[in-house]
């Protein structure tokens, strides 16, 4: 008779490894990536792609796996508009954007077309596993973590000053941190 340690571990070394698809226009990093991901062993980075174009035409005769990883940039392509045509393609697949462009416009559009994280590059590579290996439902996720954005809705506000005064407070606020970026 096995033990309940015994059987935990059967149970999860007999499930099915993560399927990654990677995107990035950057060859050396996807092969970078693709070589730490496959070090893990139940994650694999099955494909990698140089565009957004590539990986939806892909997704048009192929299944498509459990996560893609998205980058932002690649050249004349945004990552971010790719999201939402992944996501009618391949509905149960979760795209992390995974990036060094952090714009917070840009990172609240990704995650309303259906994105379910928003990773910066170059962050702990724990926190890129556990994001890739999370099987929740992303909005469980983000309710406990921090606020989802709110998404094509508009708030009215009837007093004018202090609208405009909370824009402009918002608008110095963003000019102020992406300054710190450059």
């Amino acid at each position: 008779m096995k033990t309940l340690a015994q059987t935990e571990e059967i149970l999860t070394n007999s499930k099915a490894p993560i399927k990654v698809w990677l995107v990035d226009d950057n060859v050396r990093f996807r092969n970078l990536v693709a070589d730490i991901l496959g070090e893990i062993n139940d994650i694999q980075c099955v494909r990698h792609f140089s565009s957004p174009t590539e990986v939806l035409s892909t997704l048009a005769s192929k299944a498509g796996p459990d996560v893609i990883l998205l980058d932002v940039q690649m050249g004349n392509e945004n990552g971010v508009d790719a999201v939402r045509p992944i996501k009618s393609l391949a509905r149960t697949t979760r795209v992390l954007m995974f990036t060094t462009c952090f714009d917070s416009e840009l990172r609240e559009r990704a995650l309303c077309d259906g994105a379910s994280d928003y990773l910066i590059k170059g962050g702990p590579l724990d926190k890129l596993i556990a994001s890739i290996r999370r099987q929740d439902d992303p909005d469980k996720f983000y309710s406990r973590r921090r606020r989802r954005p709110i998404c094509n809705q508009v708030t009215v506000n009837a007093d004018r000053d202090t609208a405009e005064a909370s824009t402009g407070s918002f608008a110095r606020a963003s000019k102020f941190i992406r300054a710190l970026w450059n």
